[in-house]
């Protein structure tokens, strides 16, 4: 689909808000936001519906999947370092997120295959040395996909369900299966708890366990397990900036999020098998909103924000109400991916953050002692409405001001550098 375009983009509306300002907000303490998400509750529970046959996760599947990933990122590191050097890690999560849903944290196909072949070349890496080097890394991936496969089967023949065992180690908690522990901090425990009590109506505490344990697995398999975690592709908003989407915008749901790092009980994700006991709507292709308003922060991949996009710009034109997306990508100028939206005739106004006046919260901030890290890149924030919601819902320089004062990096963020030593060593415990 292509959007239709325009030459410029219009400027924000420079009419005061009817709300004083020093009203206009209400910070909320913590990760979680628990007020009850606004918009379209009939495409939010279509979305979710859809997802009805999606078998649960098991927690052994994600014990043996994180297990094999964590030996298989060792593997990685390296036969690939030499040409990706300190990029390996952050490498290495985009190739696994080249993983189809299904198989979540193993590539396969053409497409994986080319991902890691053009990083590889882009380094330096001649045509003969990317495509050996790839093609033992597909091997090996084939193989421990197999060995994940095996250990599946065998514990769906066995009716016994091991007991998730909780301890805690200060203000972590490690959750372990077996031999195999997770570890994420207490107040991330305490948010899966209370979106689990609010997505189920209470809370079974073995069932619960298994549940926290299996997504937590899955997230840090995705991140390249725990031999070393990137978490760039999770990377999320201050809390700050999500108060002031909610309480000026009127945003209430998050399109790309999970339970480790969403804001609100009701967000899209990945990976309804191990996401939905805590709230998830499913993947965002199966939610199709008409009014309302929504934050949409893909990870930063070109092919992923062009879907995005695209998806976004068949929801506004079905759309016949008030229907509002903020869009958070890098500042991707004449790139096709970000032109898309940014000169669609559905765009109100583009925001460019510069990258020293803002900051986001870490992709691992469930592992991290410091949640903040500093952006490494300007970031645009756009804004698609509909004709509806830019008259009930204008983006006013006021709000702008307000949005741009929340994104500001915080205090720990500086910290959180001098940290990077400690942090290593949390990773690899």
């Amino acid at each position: 689909m292509r959007a239709r375009m325009r030459d410029a983009v219009p400027p924000v509306d420079a009419r005061p808000s009817k709300s004083p300002r020093a009203s206009i907000i209400e910070r909320r303490v913590g990760l979680l936001d628990p007020r009850p998400a606004l918009g379209d509750e009939r495409a939010m529970r279509a979305a979710r519906d859809s997802h009805a046959s999606t078998p649960r996760a098991r927690a052994e599947t994600e014990a043996s999947r994180l297990r094999a990933v964590s030996s298989a990122c060792a593997k990685f590191q390296r036969a690939c370092e030499r040409r990706l050097g300190k990029r390996w890690c952050s490498a290495l999560e985009g190739w696994l997120a080249t993983a189809d849903a299904t198989t979540p944290a193993f590539p396969r196909g053409e497409k994986s295959r080319a991902f890691l072949v053009g990083k590889l070349r882009a380094n330096g890496a001649s045509d003969a040395e990317a495509e050996t080097t790839c093609e033992a890394m597909m091997r090996m991936m084939e193989a421990r996909e197999r060995e994940v496969g095996r250990d599946a089967g065998n514990a769906r023949e066995s009716e016994a369900r091991a007991e998730v065992a909780r301890t805690r180690e200060g203000d972590v908690v490690v959750l372990r299966l077996g031999k195999t522990s997770v570890r994420l901090n207490r107040e991330h425990f305490d948010k899966l708890r209370a979106l689990y009590e609010m997505s189920r109506g209470g809370v079974d505490e073995g069932a619960f366990l298994r549940a926290a344990y299996a997504v937590v697995a899955r997230y840090d398999a995705a991140q390249g397990g725990q031999f070393r975690f990137a978490g760039g592709h999770h990377t999320a908003l201050h809390g700050e900036v999500f108060d002031v989407l909610r309480d000026a915008f009127g945003v209430s749901c998050e399109l790309f999020a999970s339970p480790l790092n969403c804001r609100w009980p009701r967000y899209c994700s990945r990976y309804f098998d191990v996401d939905g006991p805590f709230g998830s709507l499913g993947d965002y292709s199966r939610f199709r909103p008409s009014r309302g308003s929504y934050e949409v922060n893909p990870p930063f991949d070109e092919d992923v924000v062009v879907a995005a996009a695209n998806h976004l710009v068949s929801c506004l034109e079905s759309a016949s109400d008030a229907l509002t997306f903020v869009v958070i990508t890098p500042y991707w100028v004449n790139r096709p991916c970000w032109e898309t939206m940014a000169r669609s005739t559905f765009c109100s106004h583009v925001e460019v953050i510069d990258v020293r006046e803002h900051g986001y919260y870490e992709g691992a901030q469930h592992r991290k002692a410091s949640k903040y890290r500093r952006a490494t890149s300007d970031t645009s924030v756009i804004f698609l409405q509909t004709p509806r919601a830019r008259e009930t819902n204008a983006v006013t320089a006021e709000k702008i001001e307000l949005m741009r004062a929340a994104f500001r990096p915080n205090t720990d963020a500086s910290s959180s550098r001098k940290s990077n030593k400690k942090q290593k060593c949390e990773n690899r415990q």
